[in-house]
């Protein structure tokens, strides 16, 4: 998916911190979302229009002042290791200045989170995600990449936001 660039390049970034870190890909179910984000809510409509050439929407909604979308990808990404489904598409947060790229990749932990959390607790996650309730998620942030652990694949997750709005 042109729009996204060197997806595999950032995946493999993203594999290196993780085996930096001591977290196996046996502790992985999934790598199932990339998150792309946009540096003009203007900028977000036109990525957002050449995504559905080849990915469905299946949620938008408001987040903390920015809009955000999940989108299925037909067919999904593909590295070395992973099949990602998922594209998570961001406005930038009001106020703030990004530069337009992958933002993070989300996994989905084969253990639930607190549980994974319990085997890895030489690992300084941000934990400010824990508060999500129906996504509960932990990011660290590397030097070049960083990456969200949640224990709840996105497709579930938009399932359940549909439930309770």
């Amino acid at each position: 998916m042109e729009i996204l660039g060197d997806y595999r390049g950032f995946m493999s970034q993203v594999e290196s911190l993780l085996a930096e870190l001591s977290i196996d890909k046996d502790e992985l179910t999934q790598c199932d979302t990339l998150a792309y984000e946009v540096n003009s809510n203007e900028r977000y409509e036109e990525v957002k229009q050449k995504l559905v050439q080849s990915a469905r929407v299946l949620s938008e909604r408001e987040v903390n002042g920015r809009l955000v979308s999940i989108l299925a990808v037909d067919p999904p990404l593909k590295t070395d290791r992973w099949i990602i489904p998922y594209i998570e598409l961001l406005q930038p947060k009001p106020g703030r200045e990004y530069d337009e790229g992958l933002d993070c990749a989300f996994f989905v932990t084969a253990l639930p989170l607190t549980h994974f959390l319990e085997k890895h607790t030489d690992i300084a996650f941000d934990k400010k995600g824990l508060a999500n309730k129906l996504n509960s998620y932990v990011e660290y942030v590397g030097d070049e990449v960083s990456f969200k652990l949640h224990d709840k694949h996105f497709g579930a997750v938009v399932e359940l936001e549909r439930h309770f709005d």
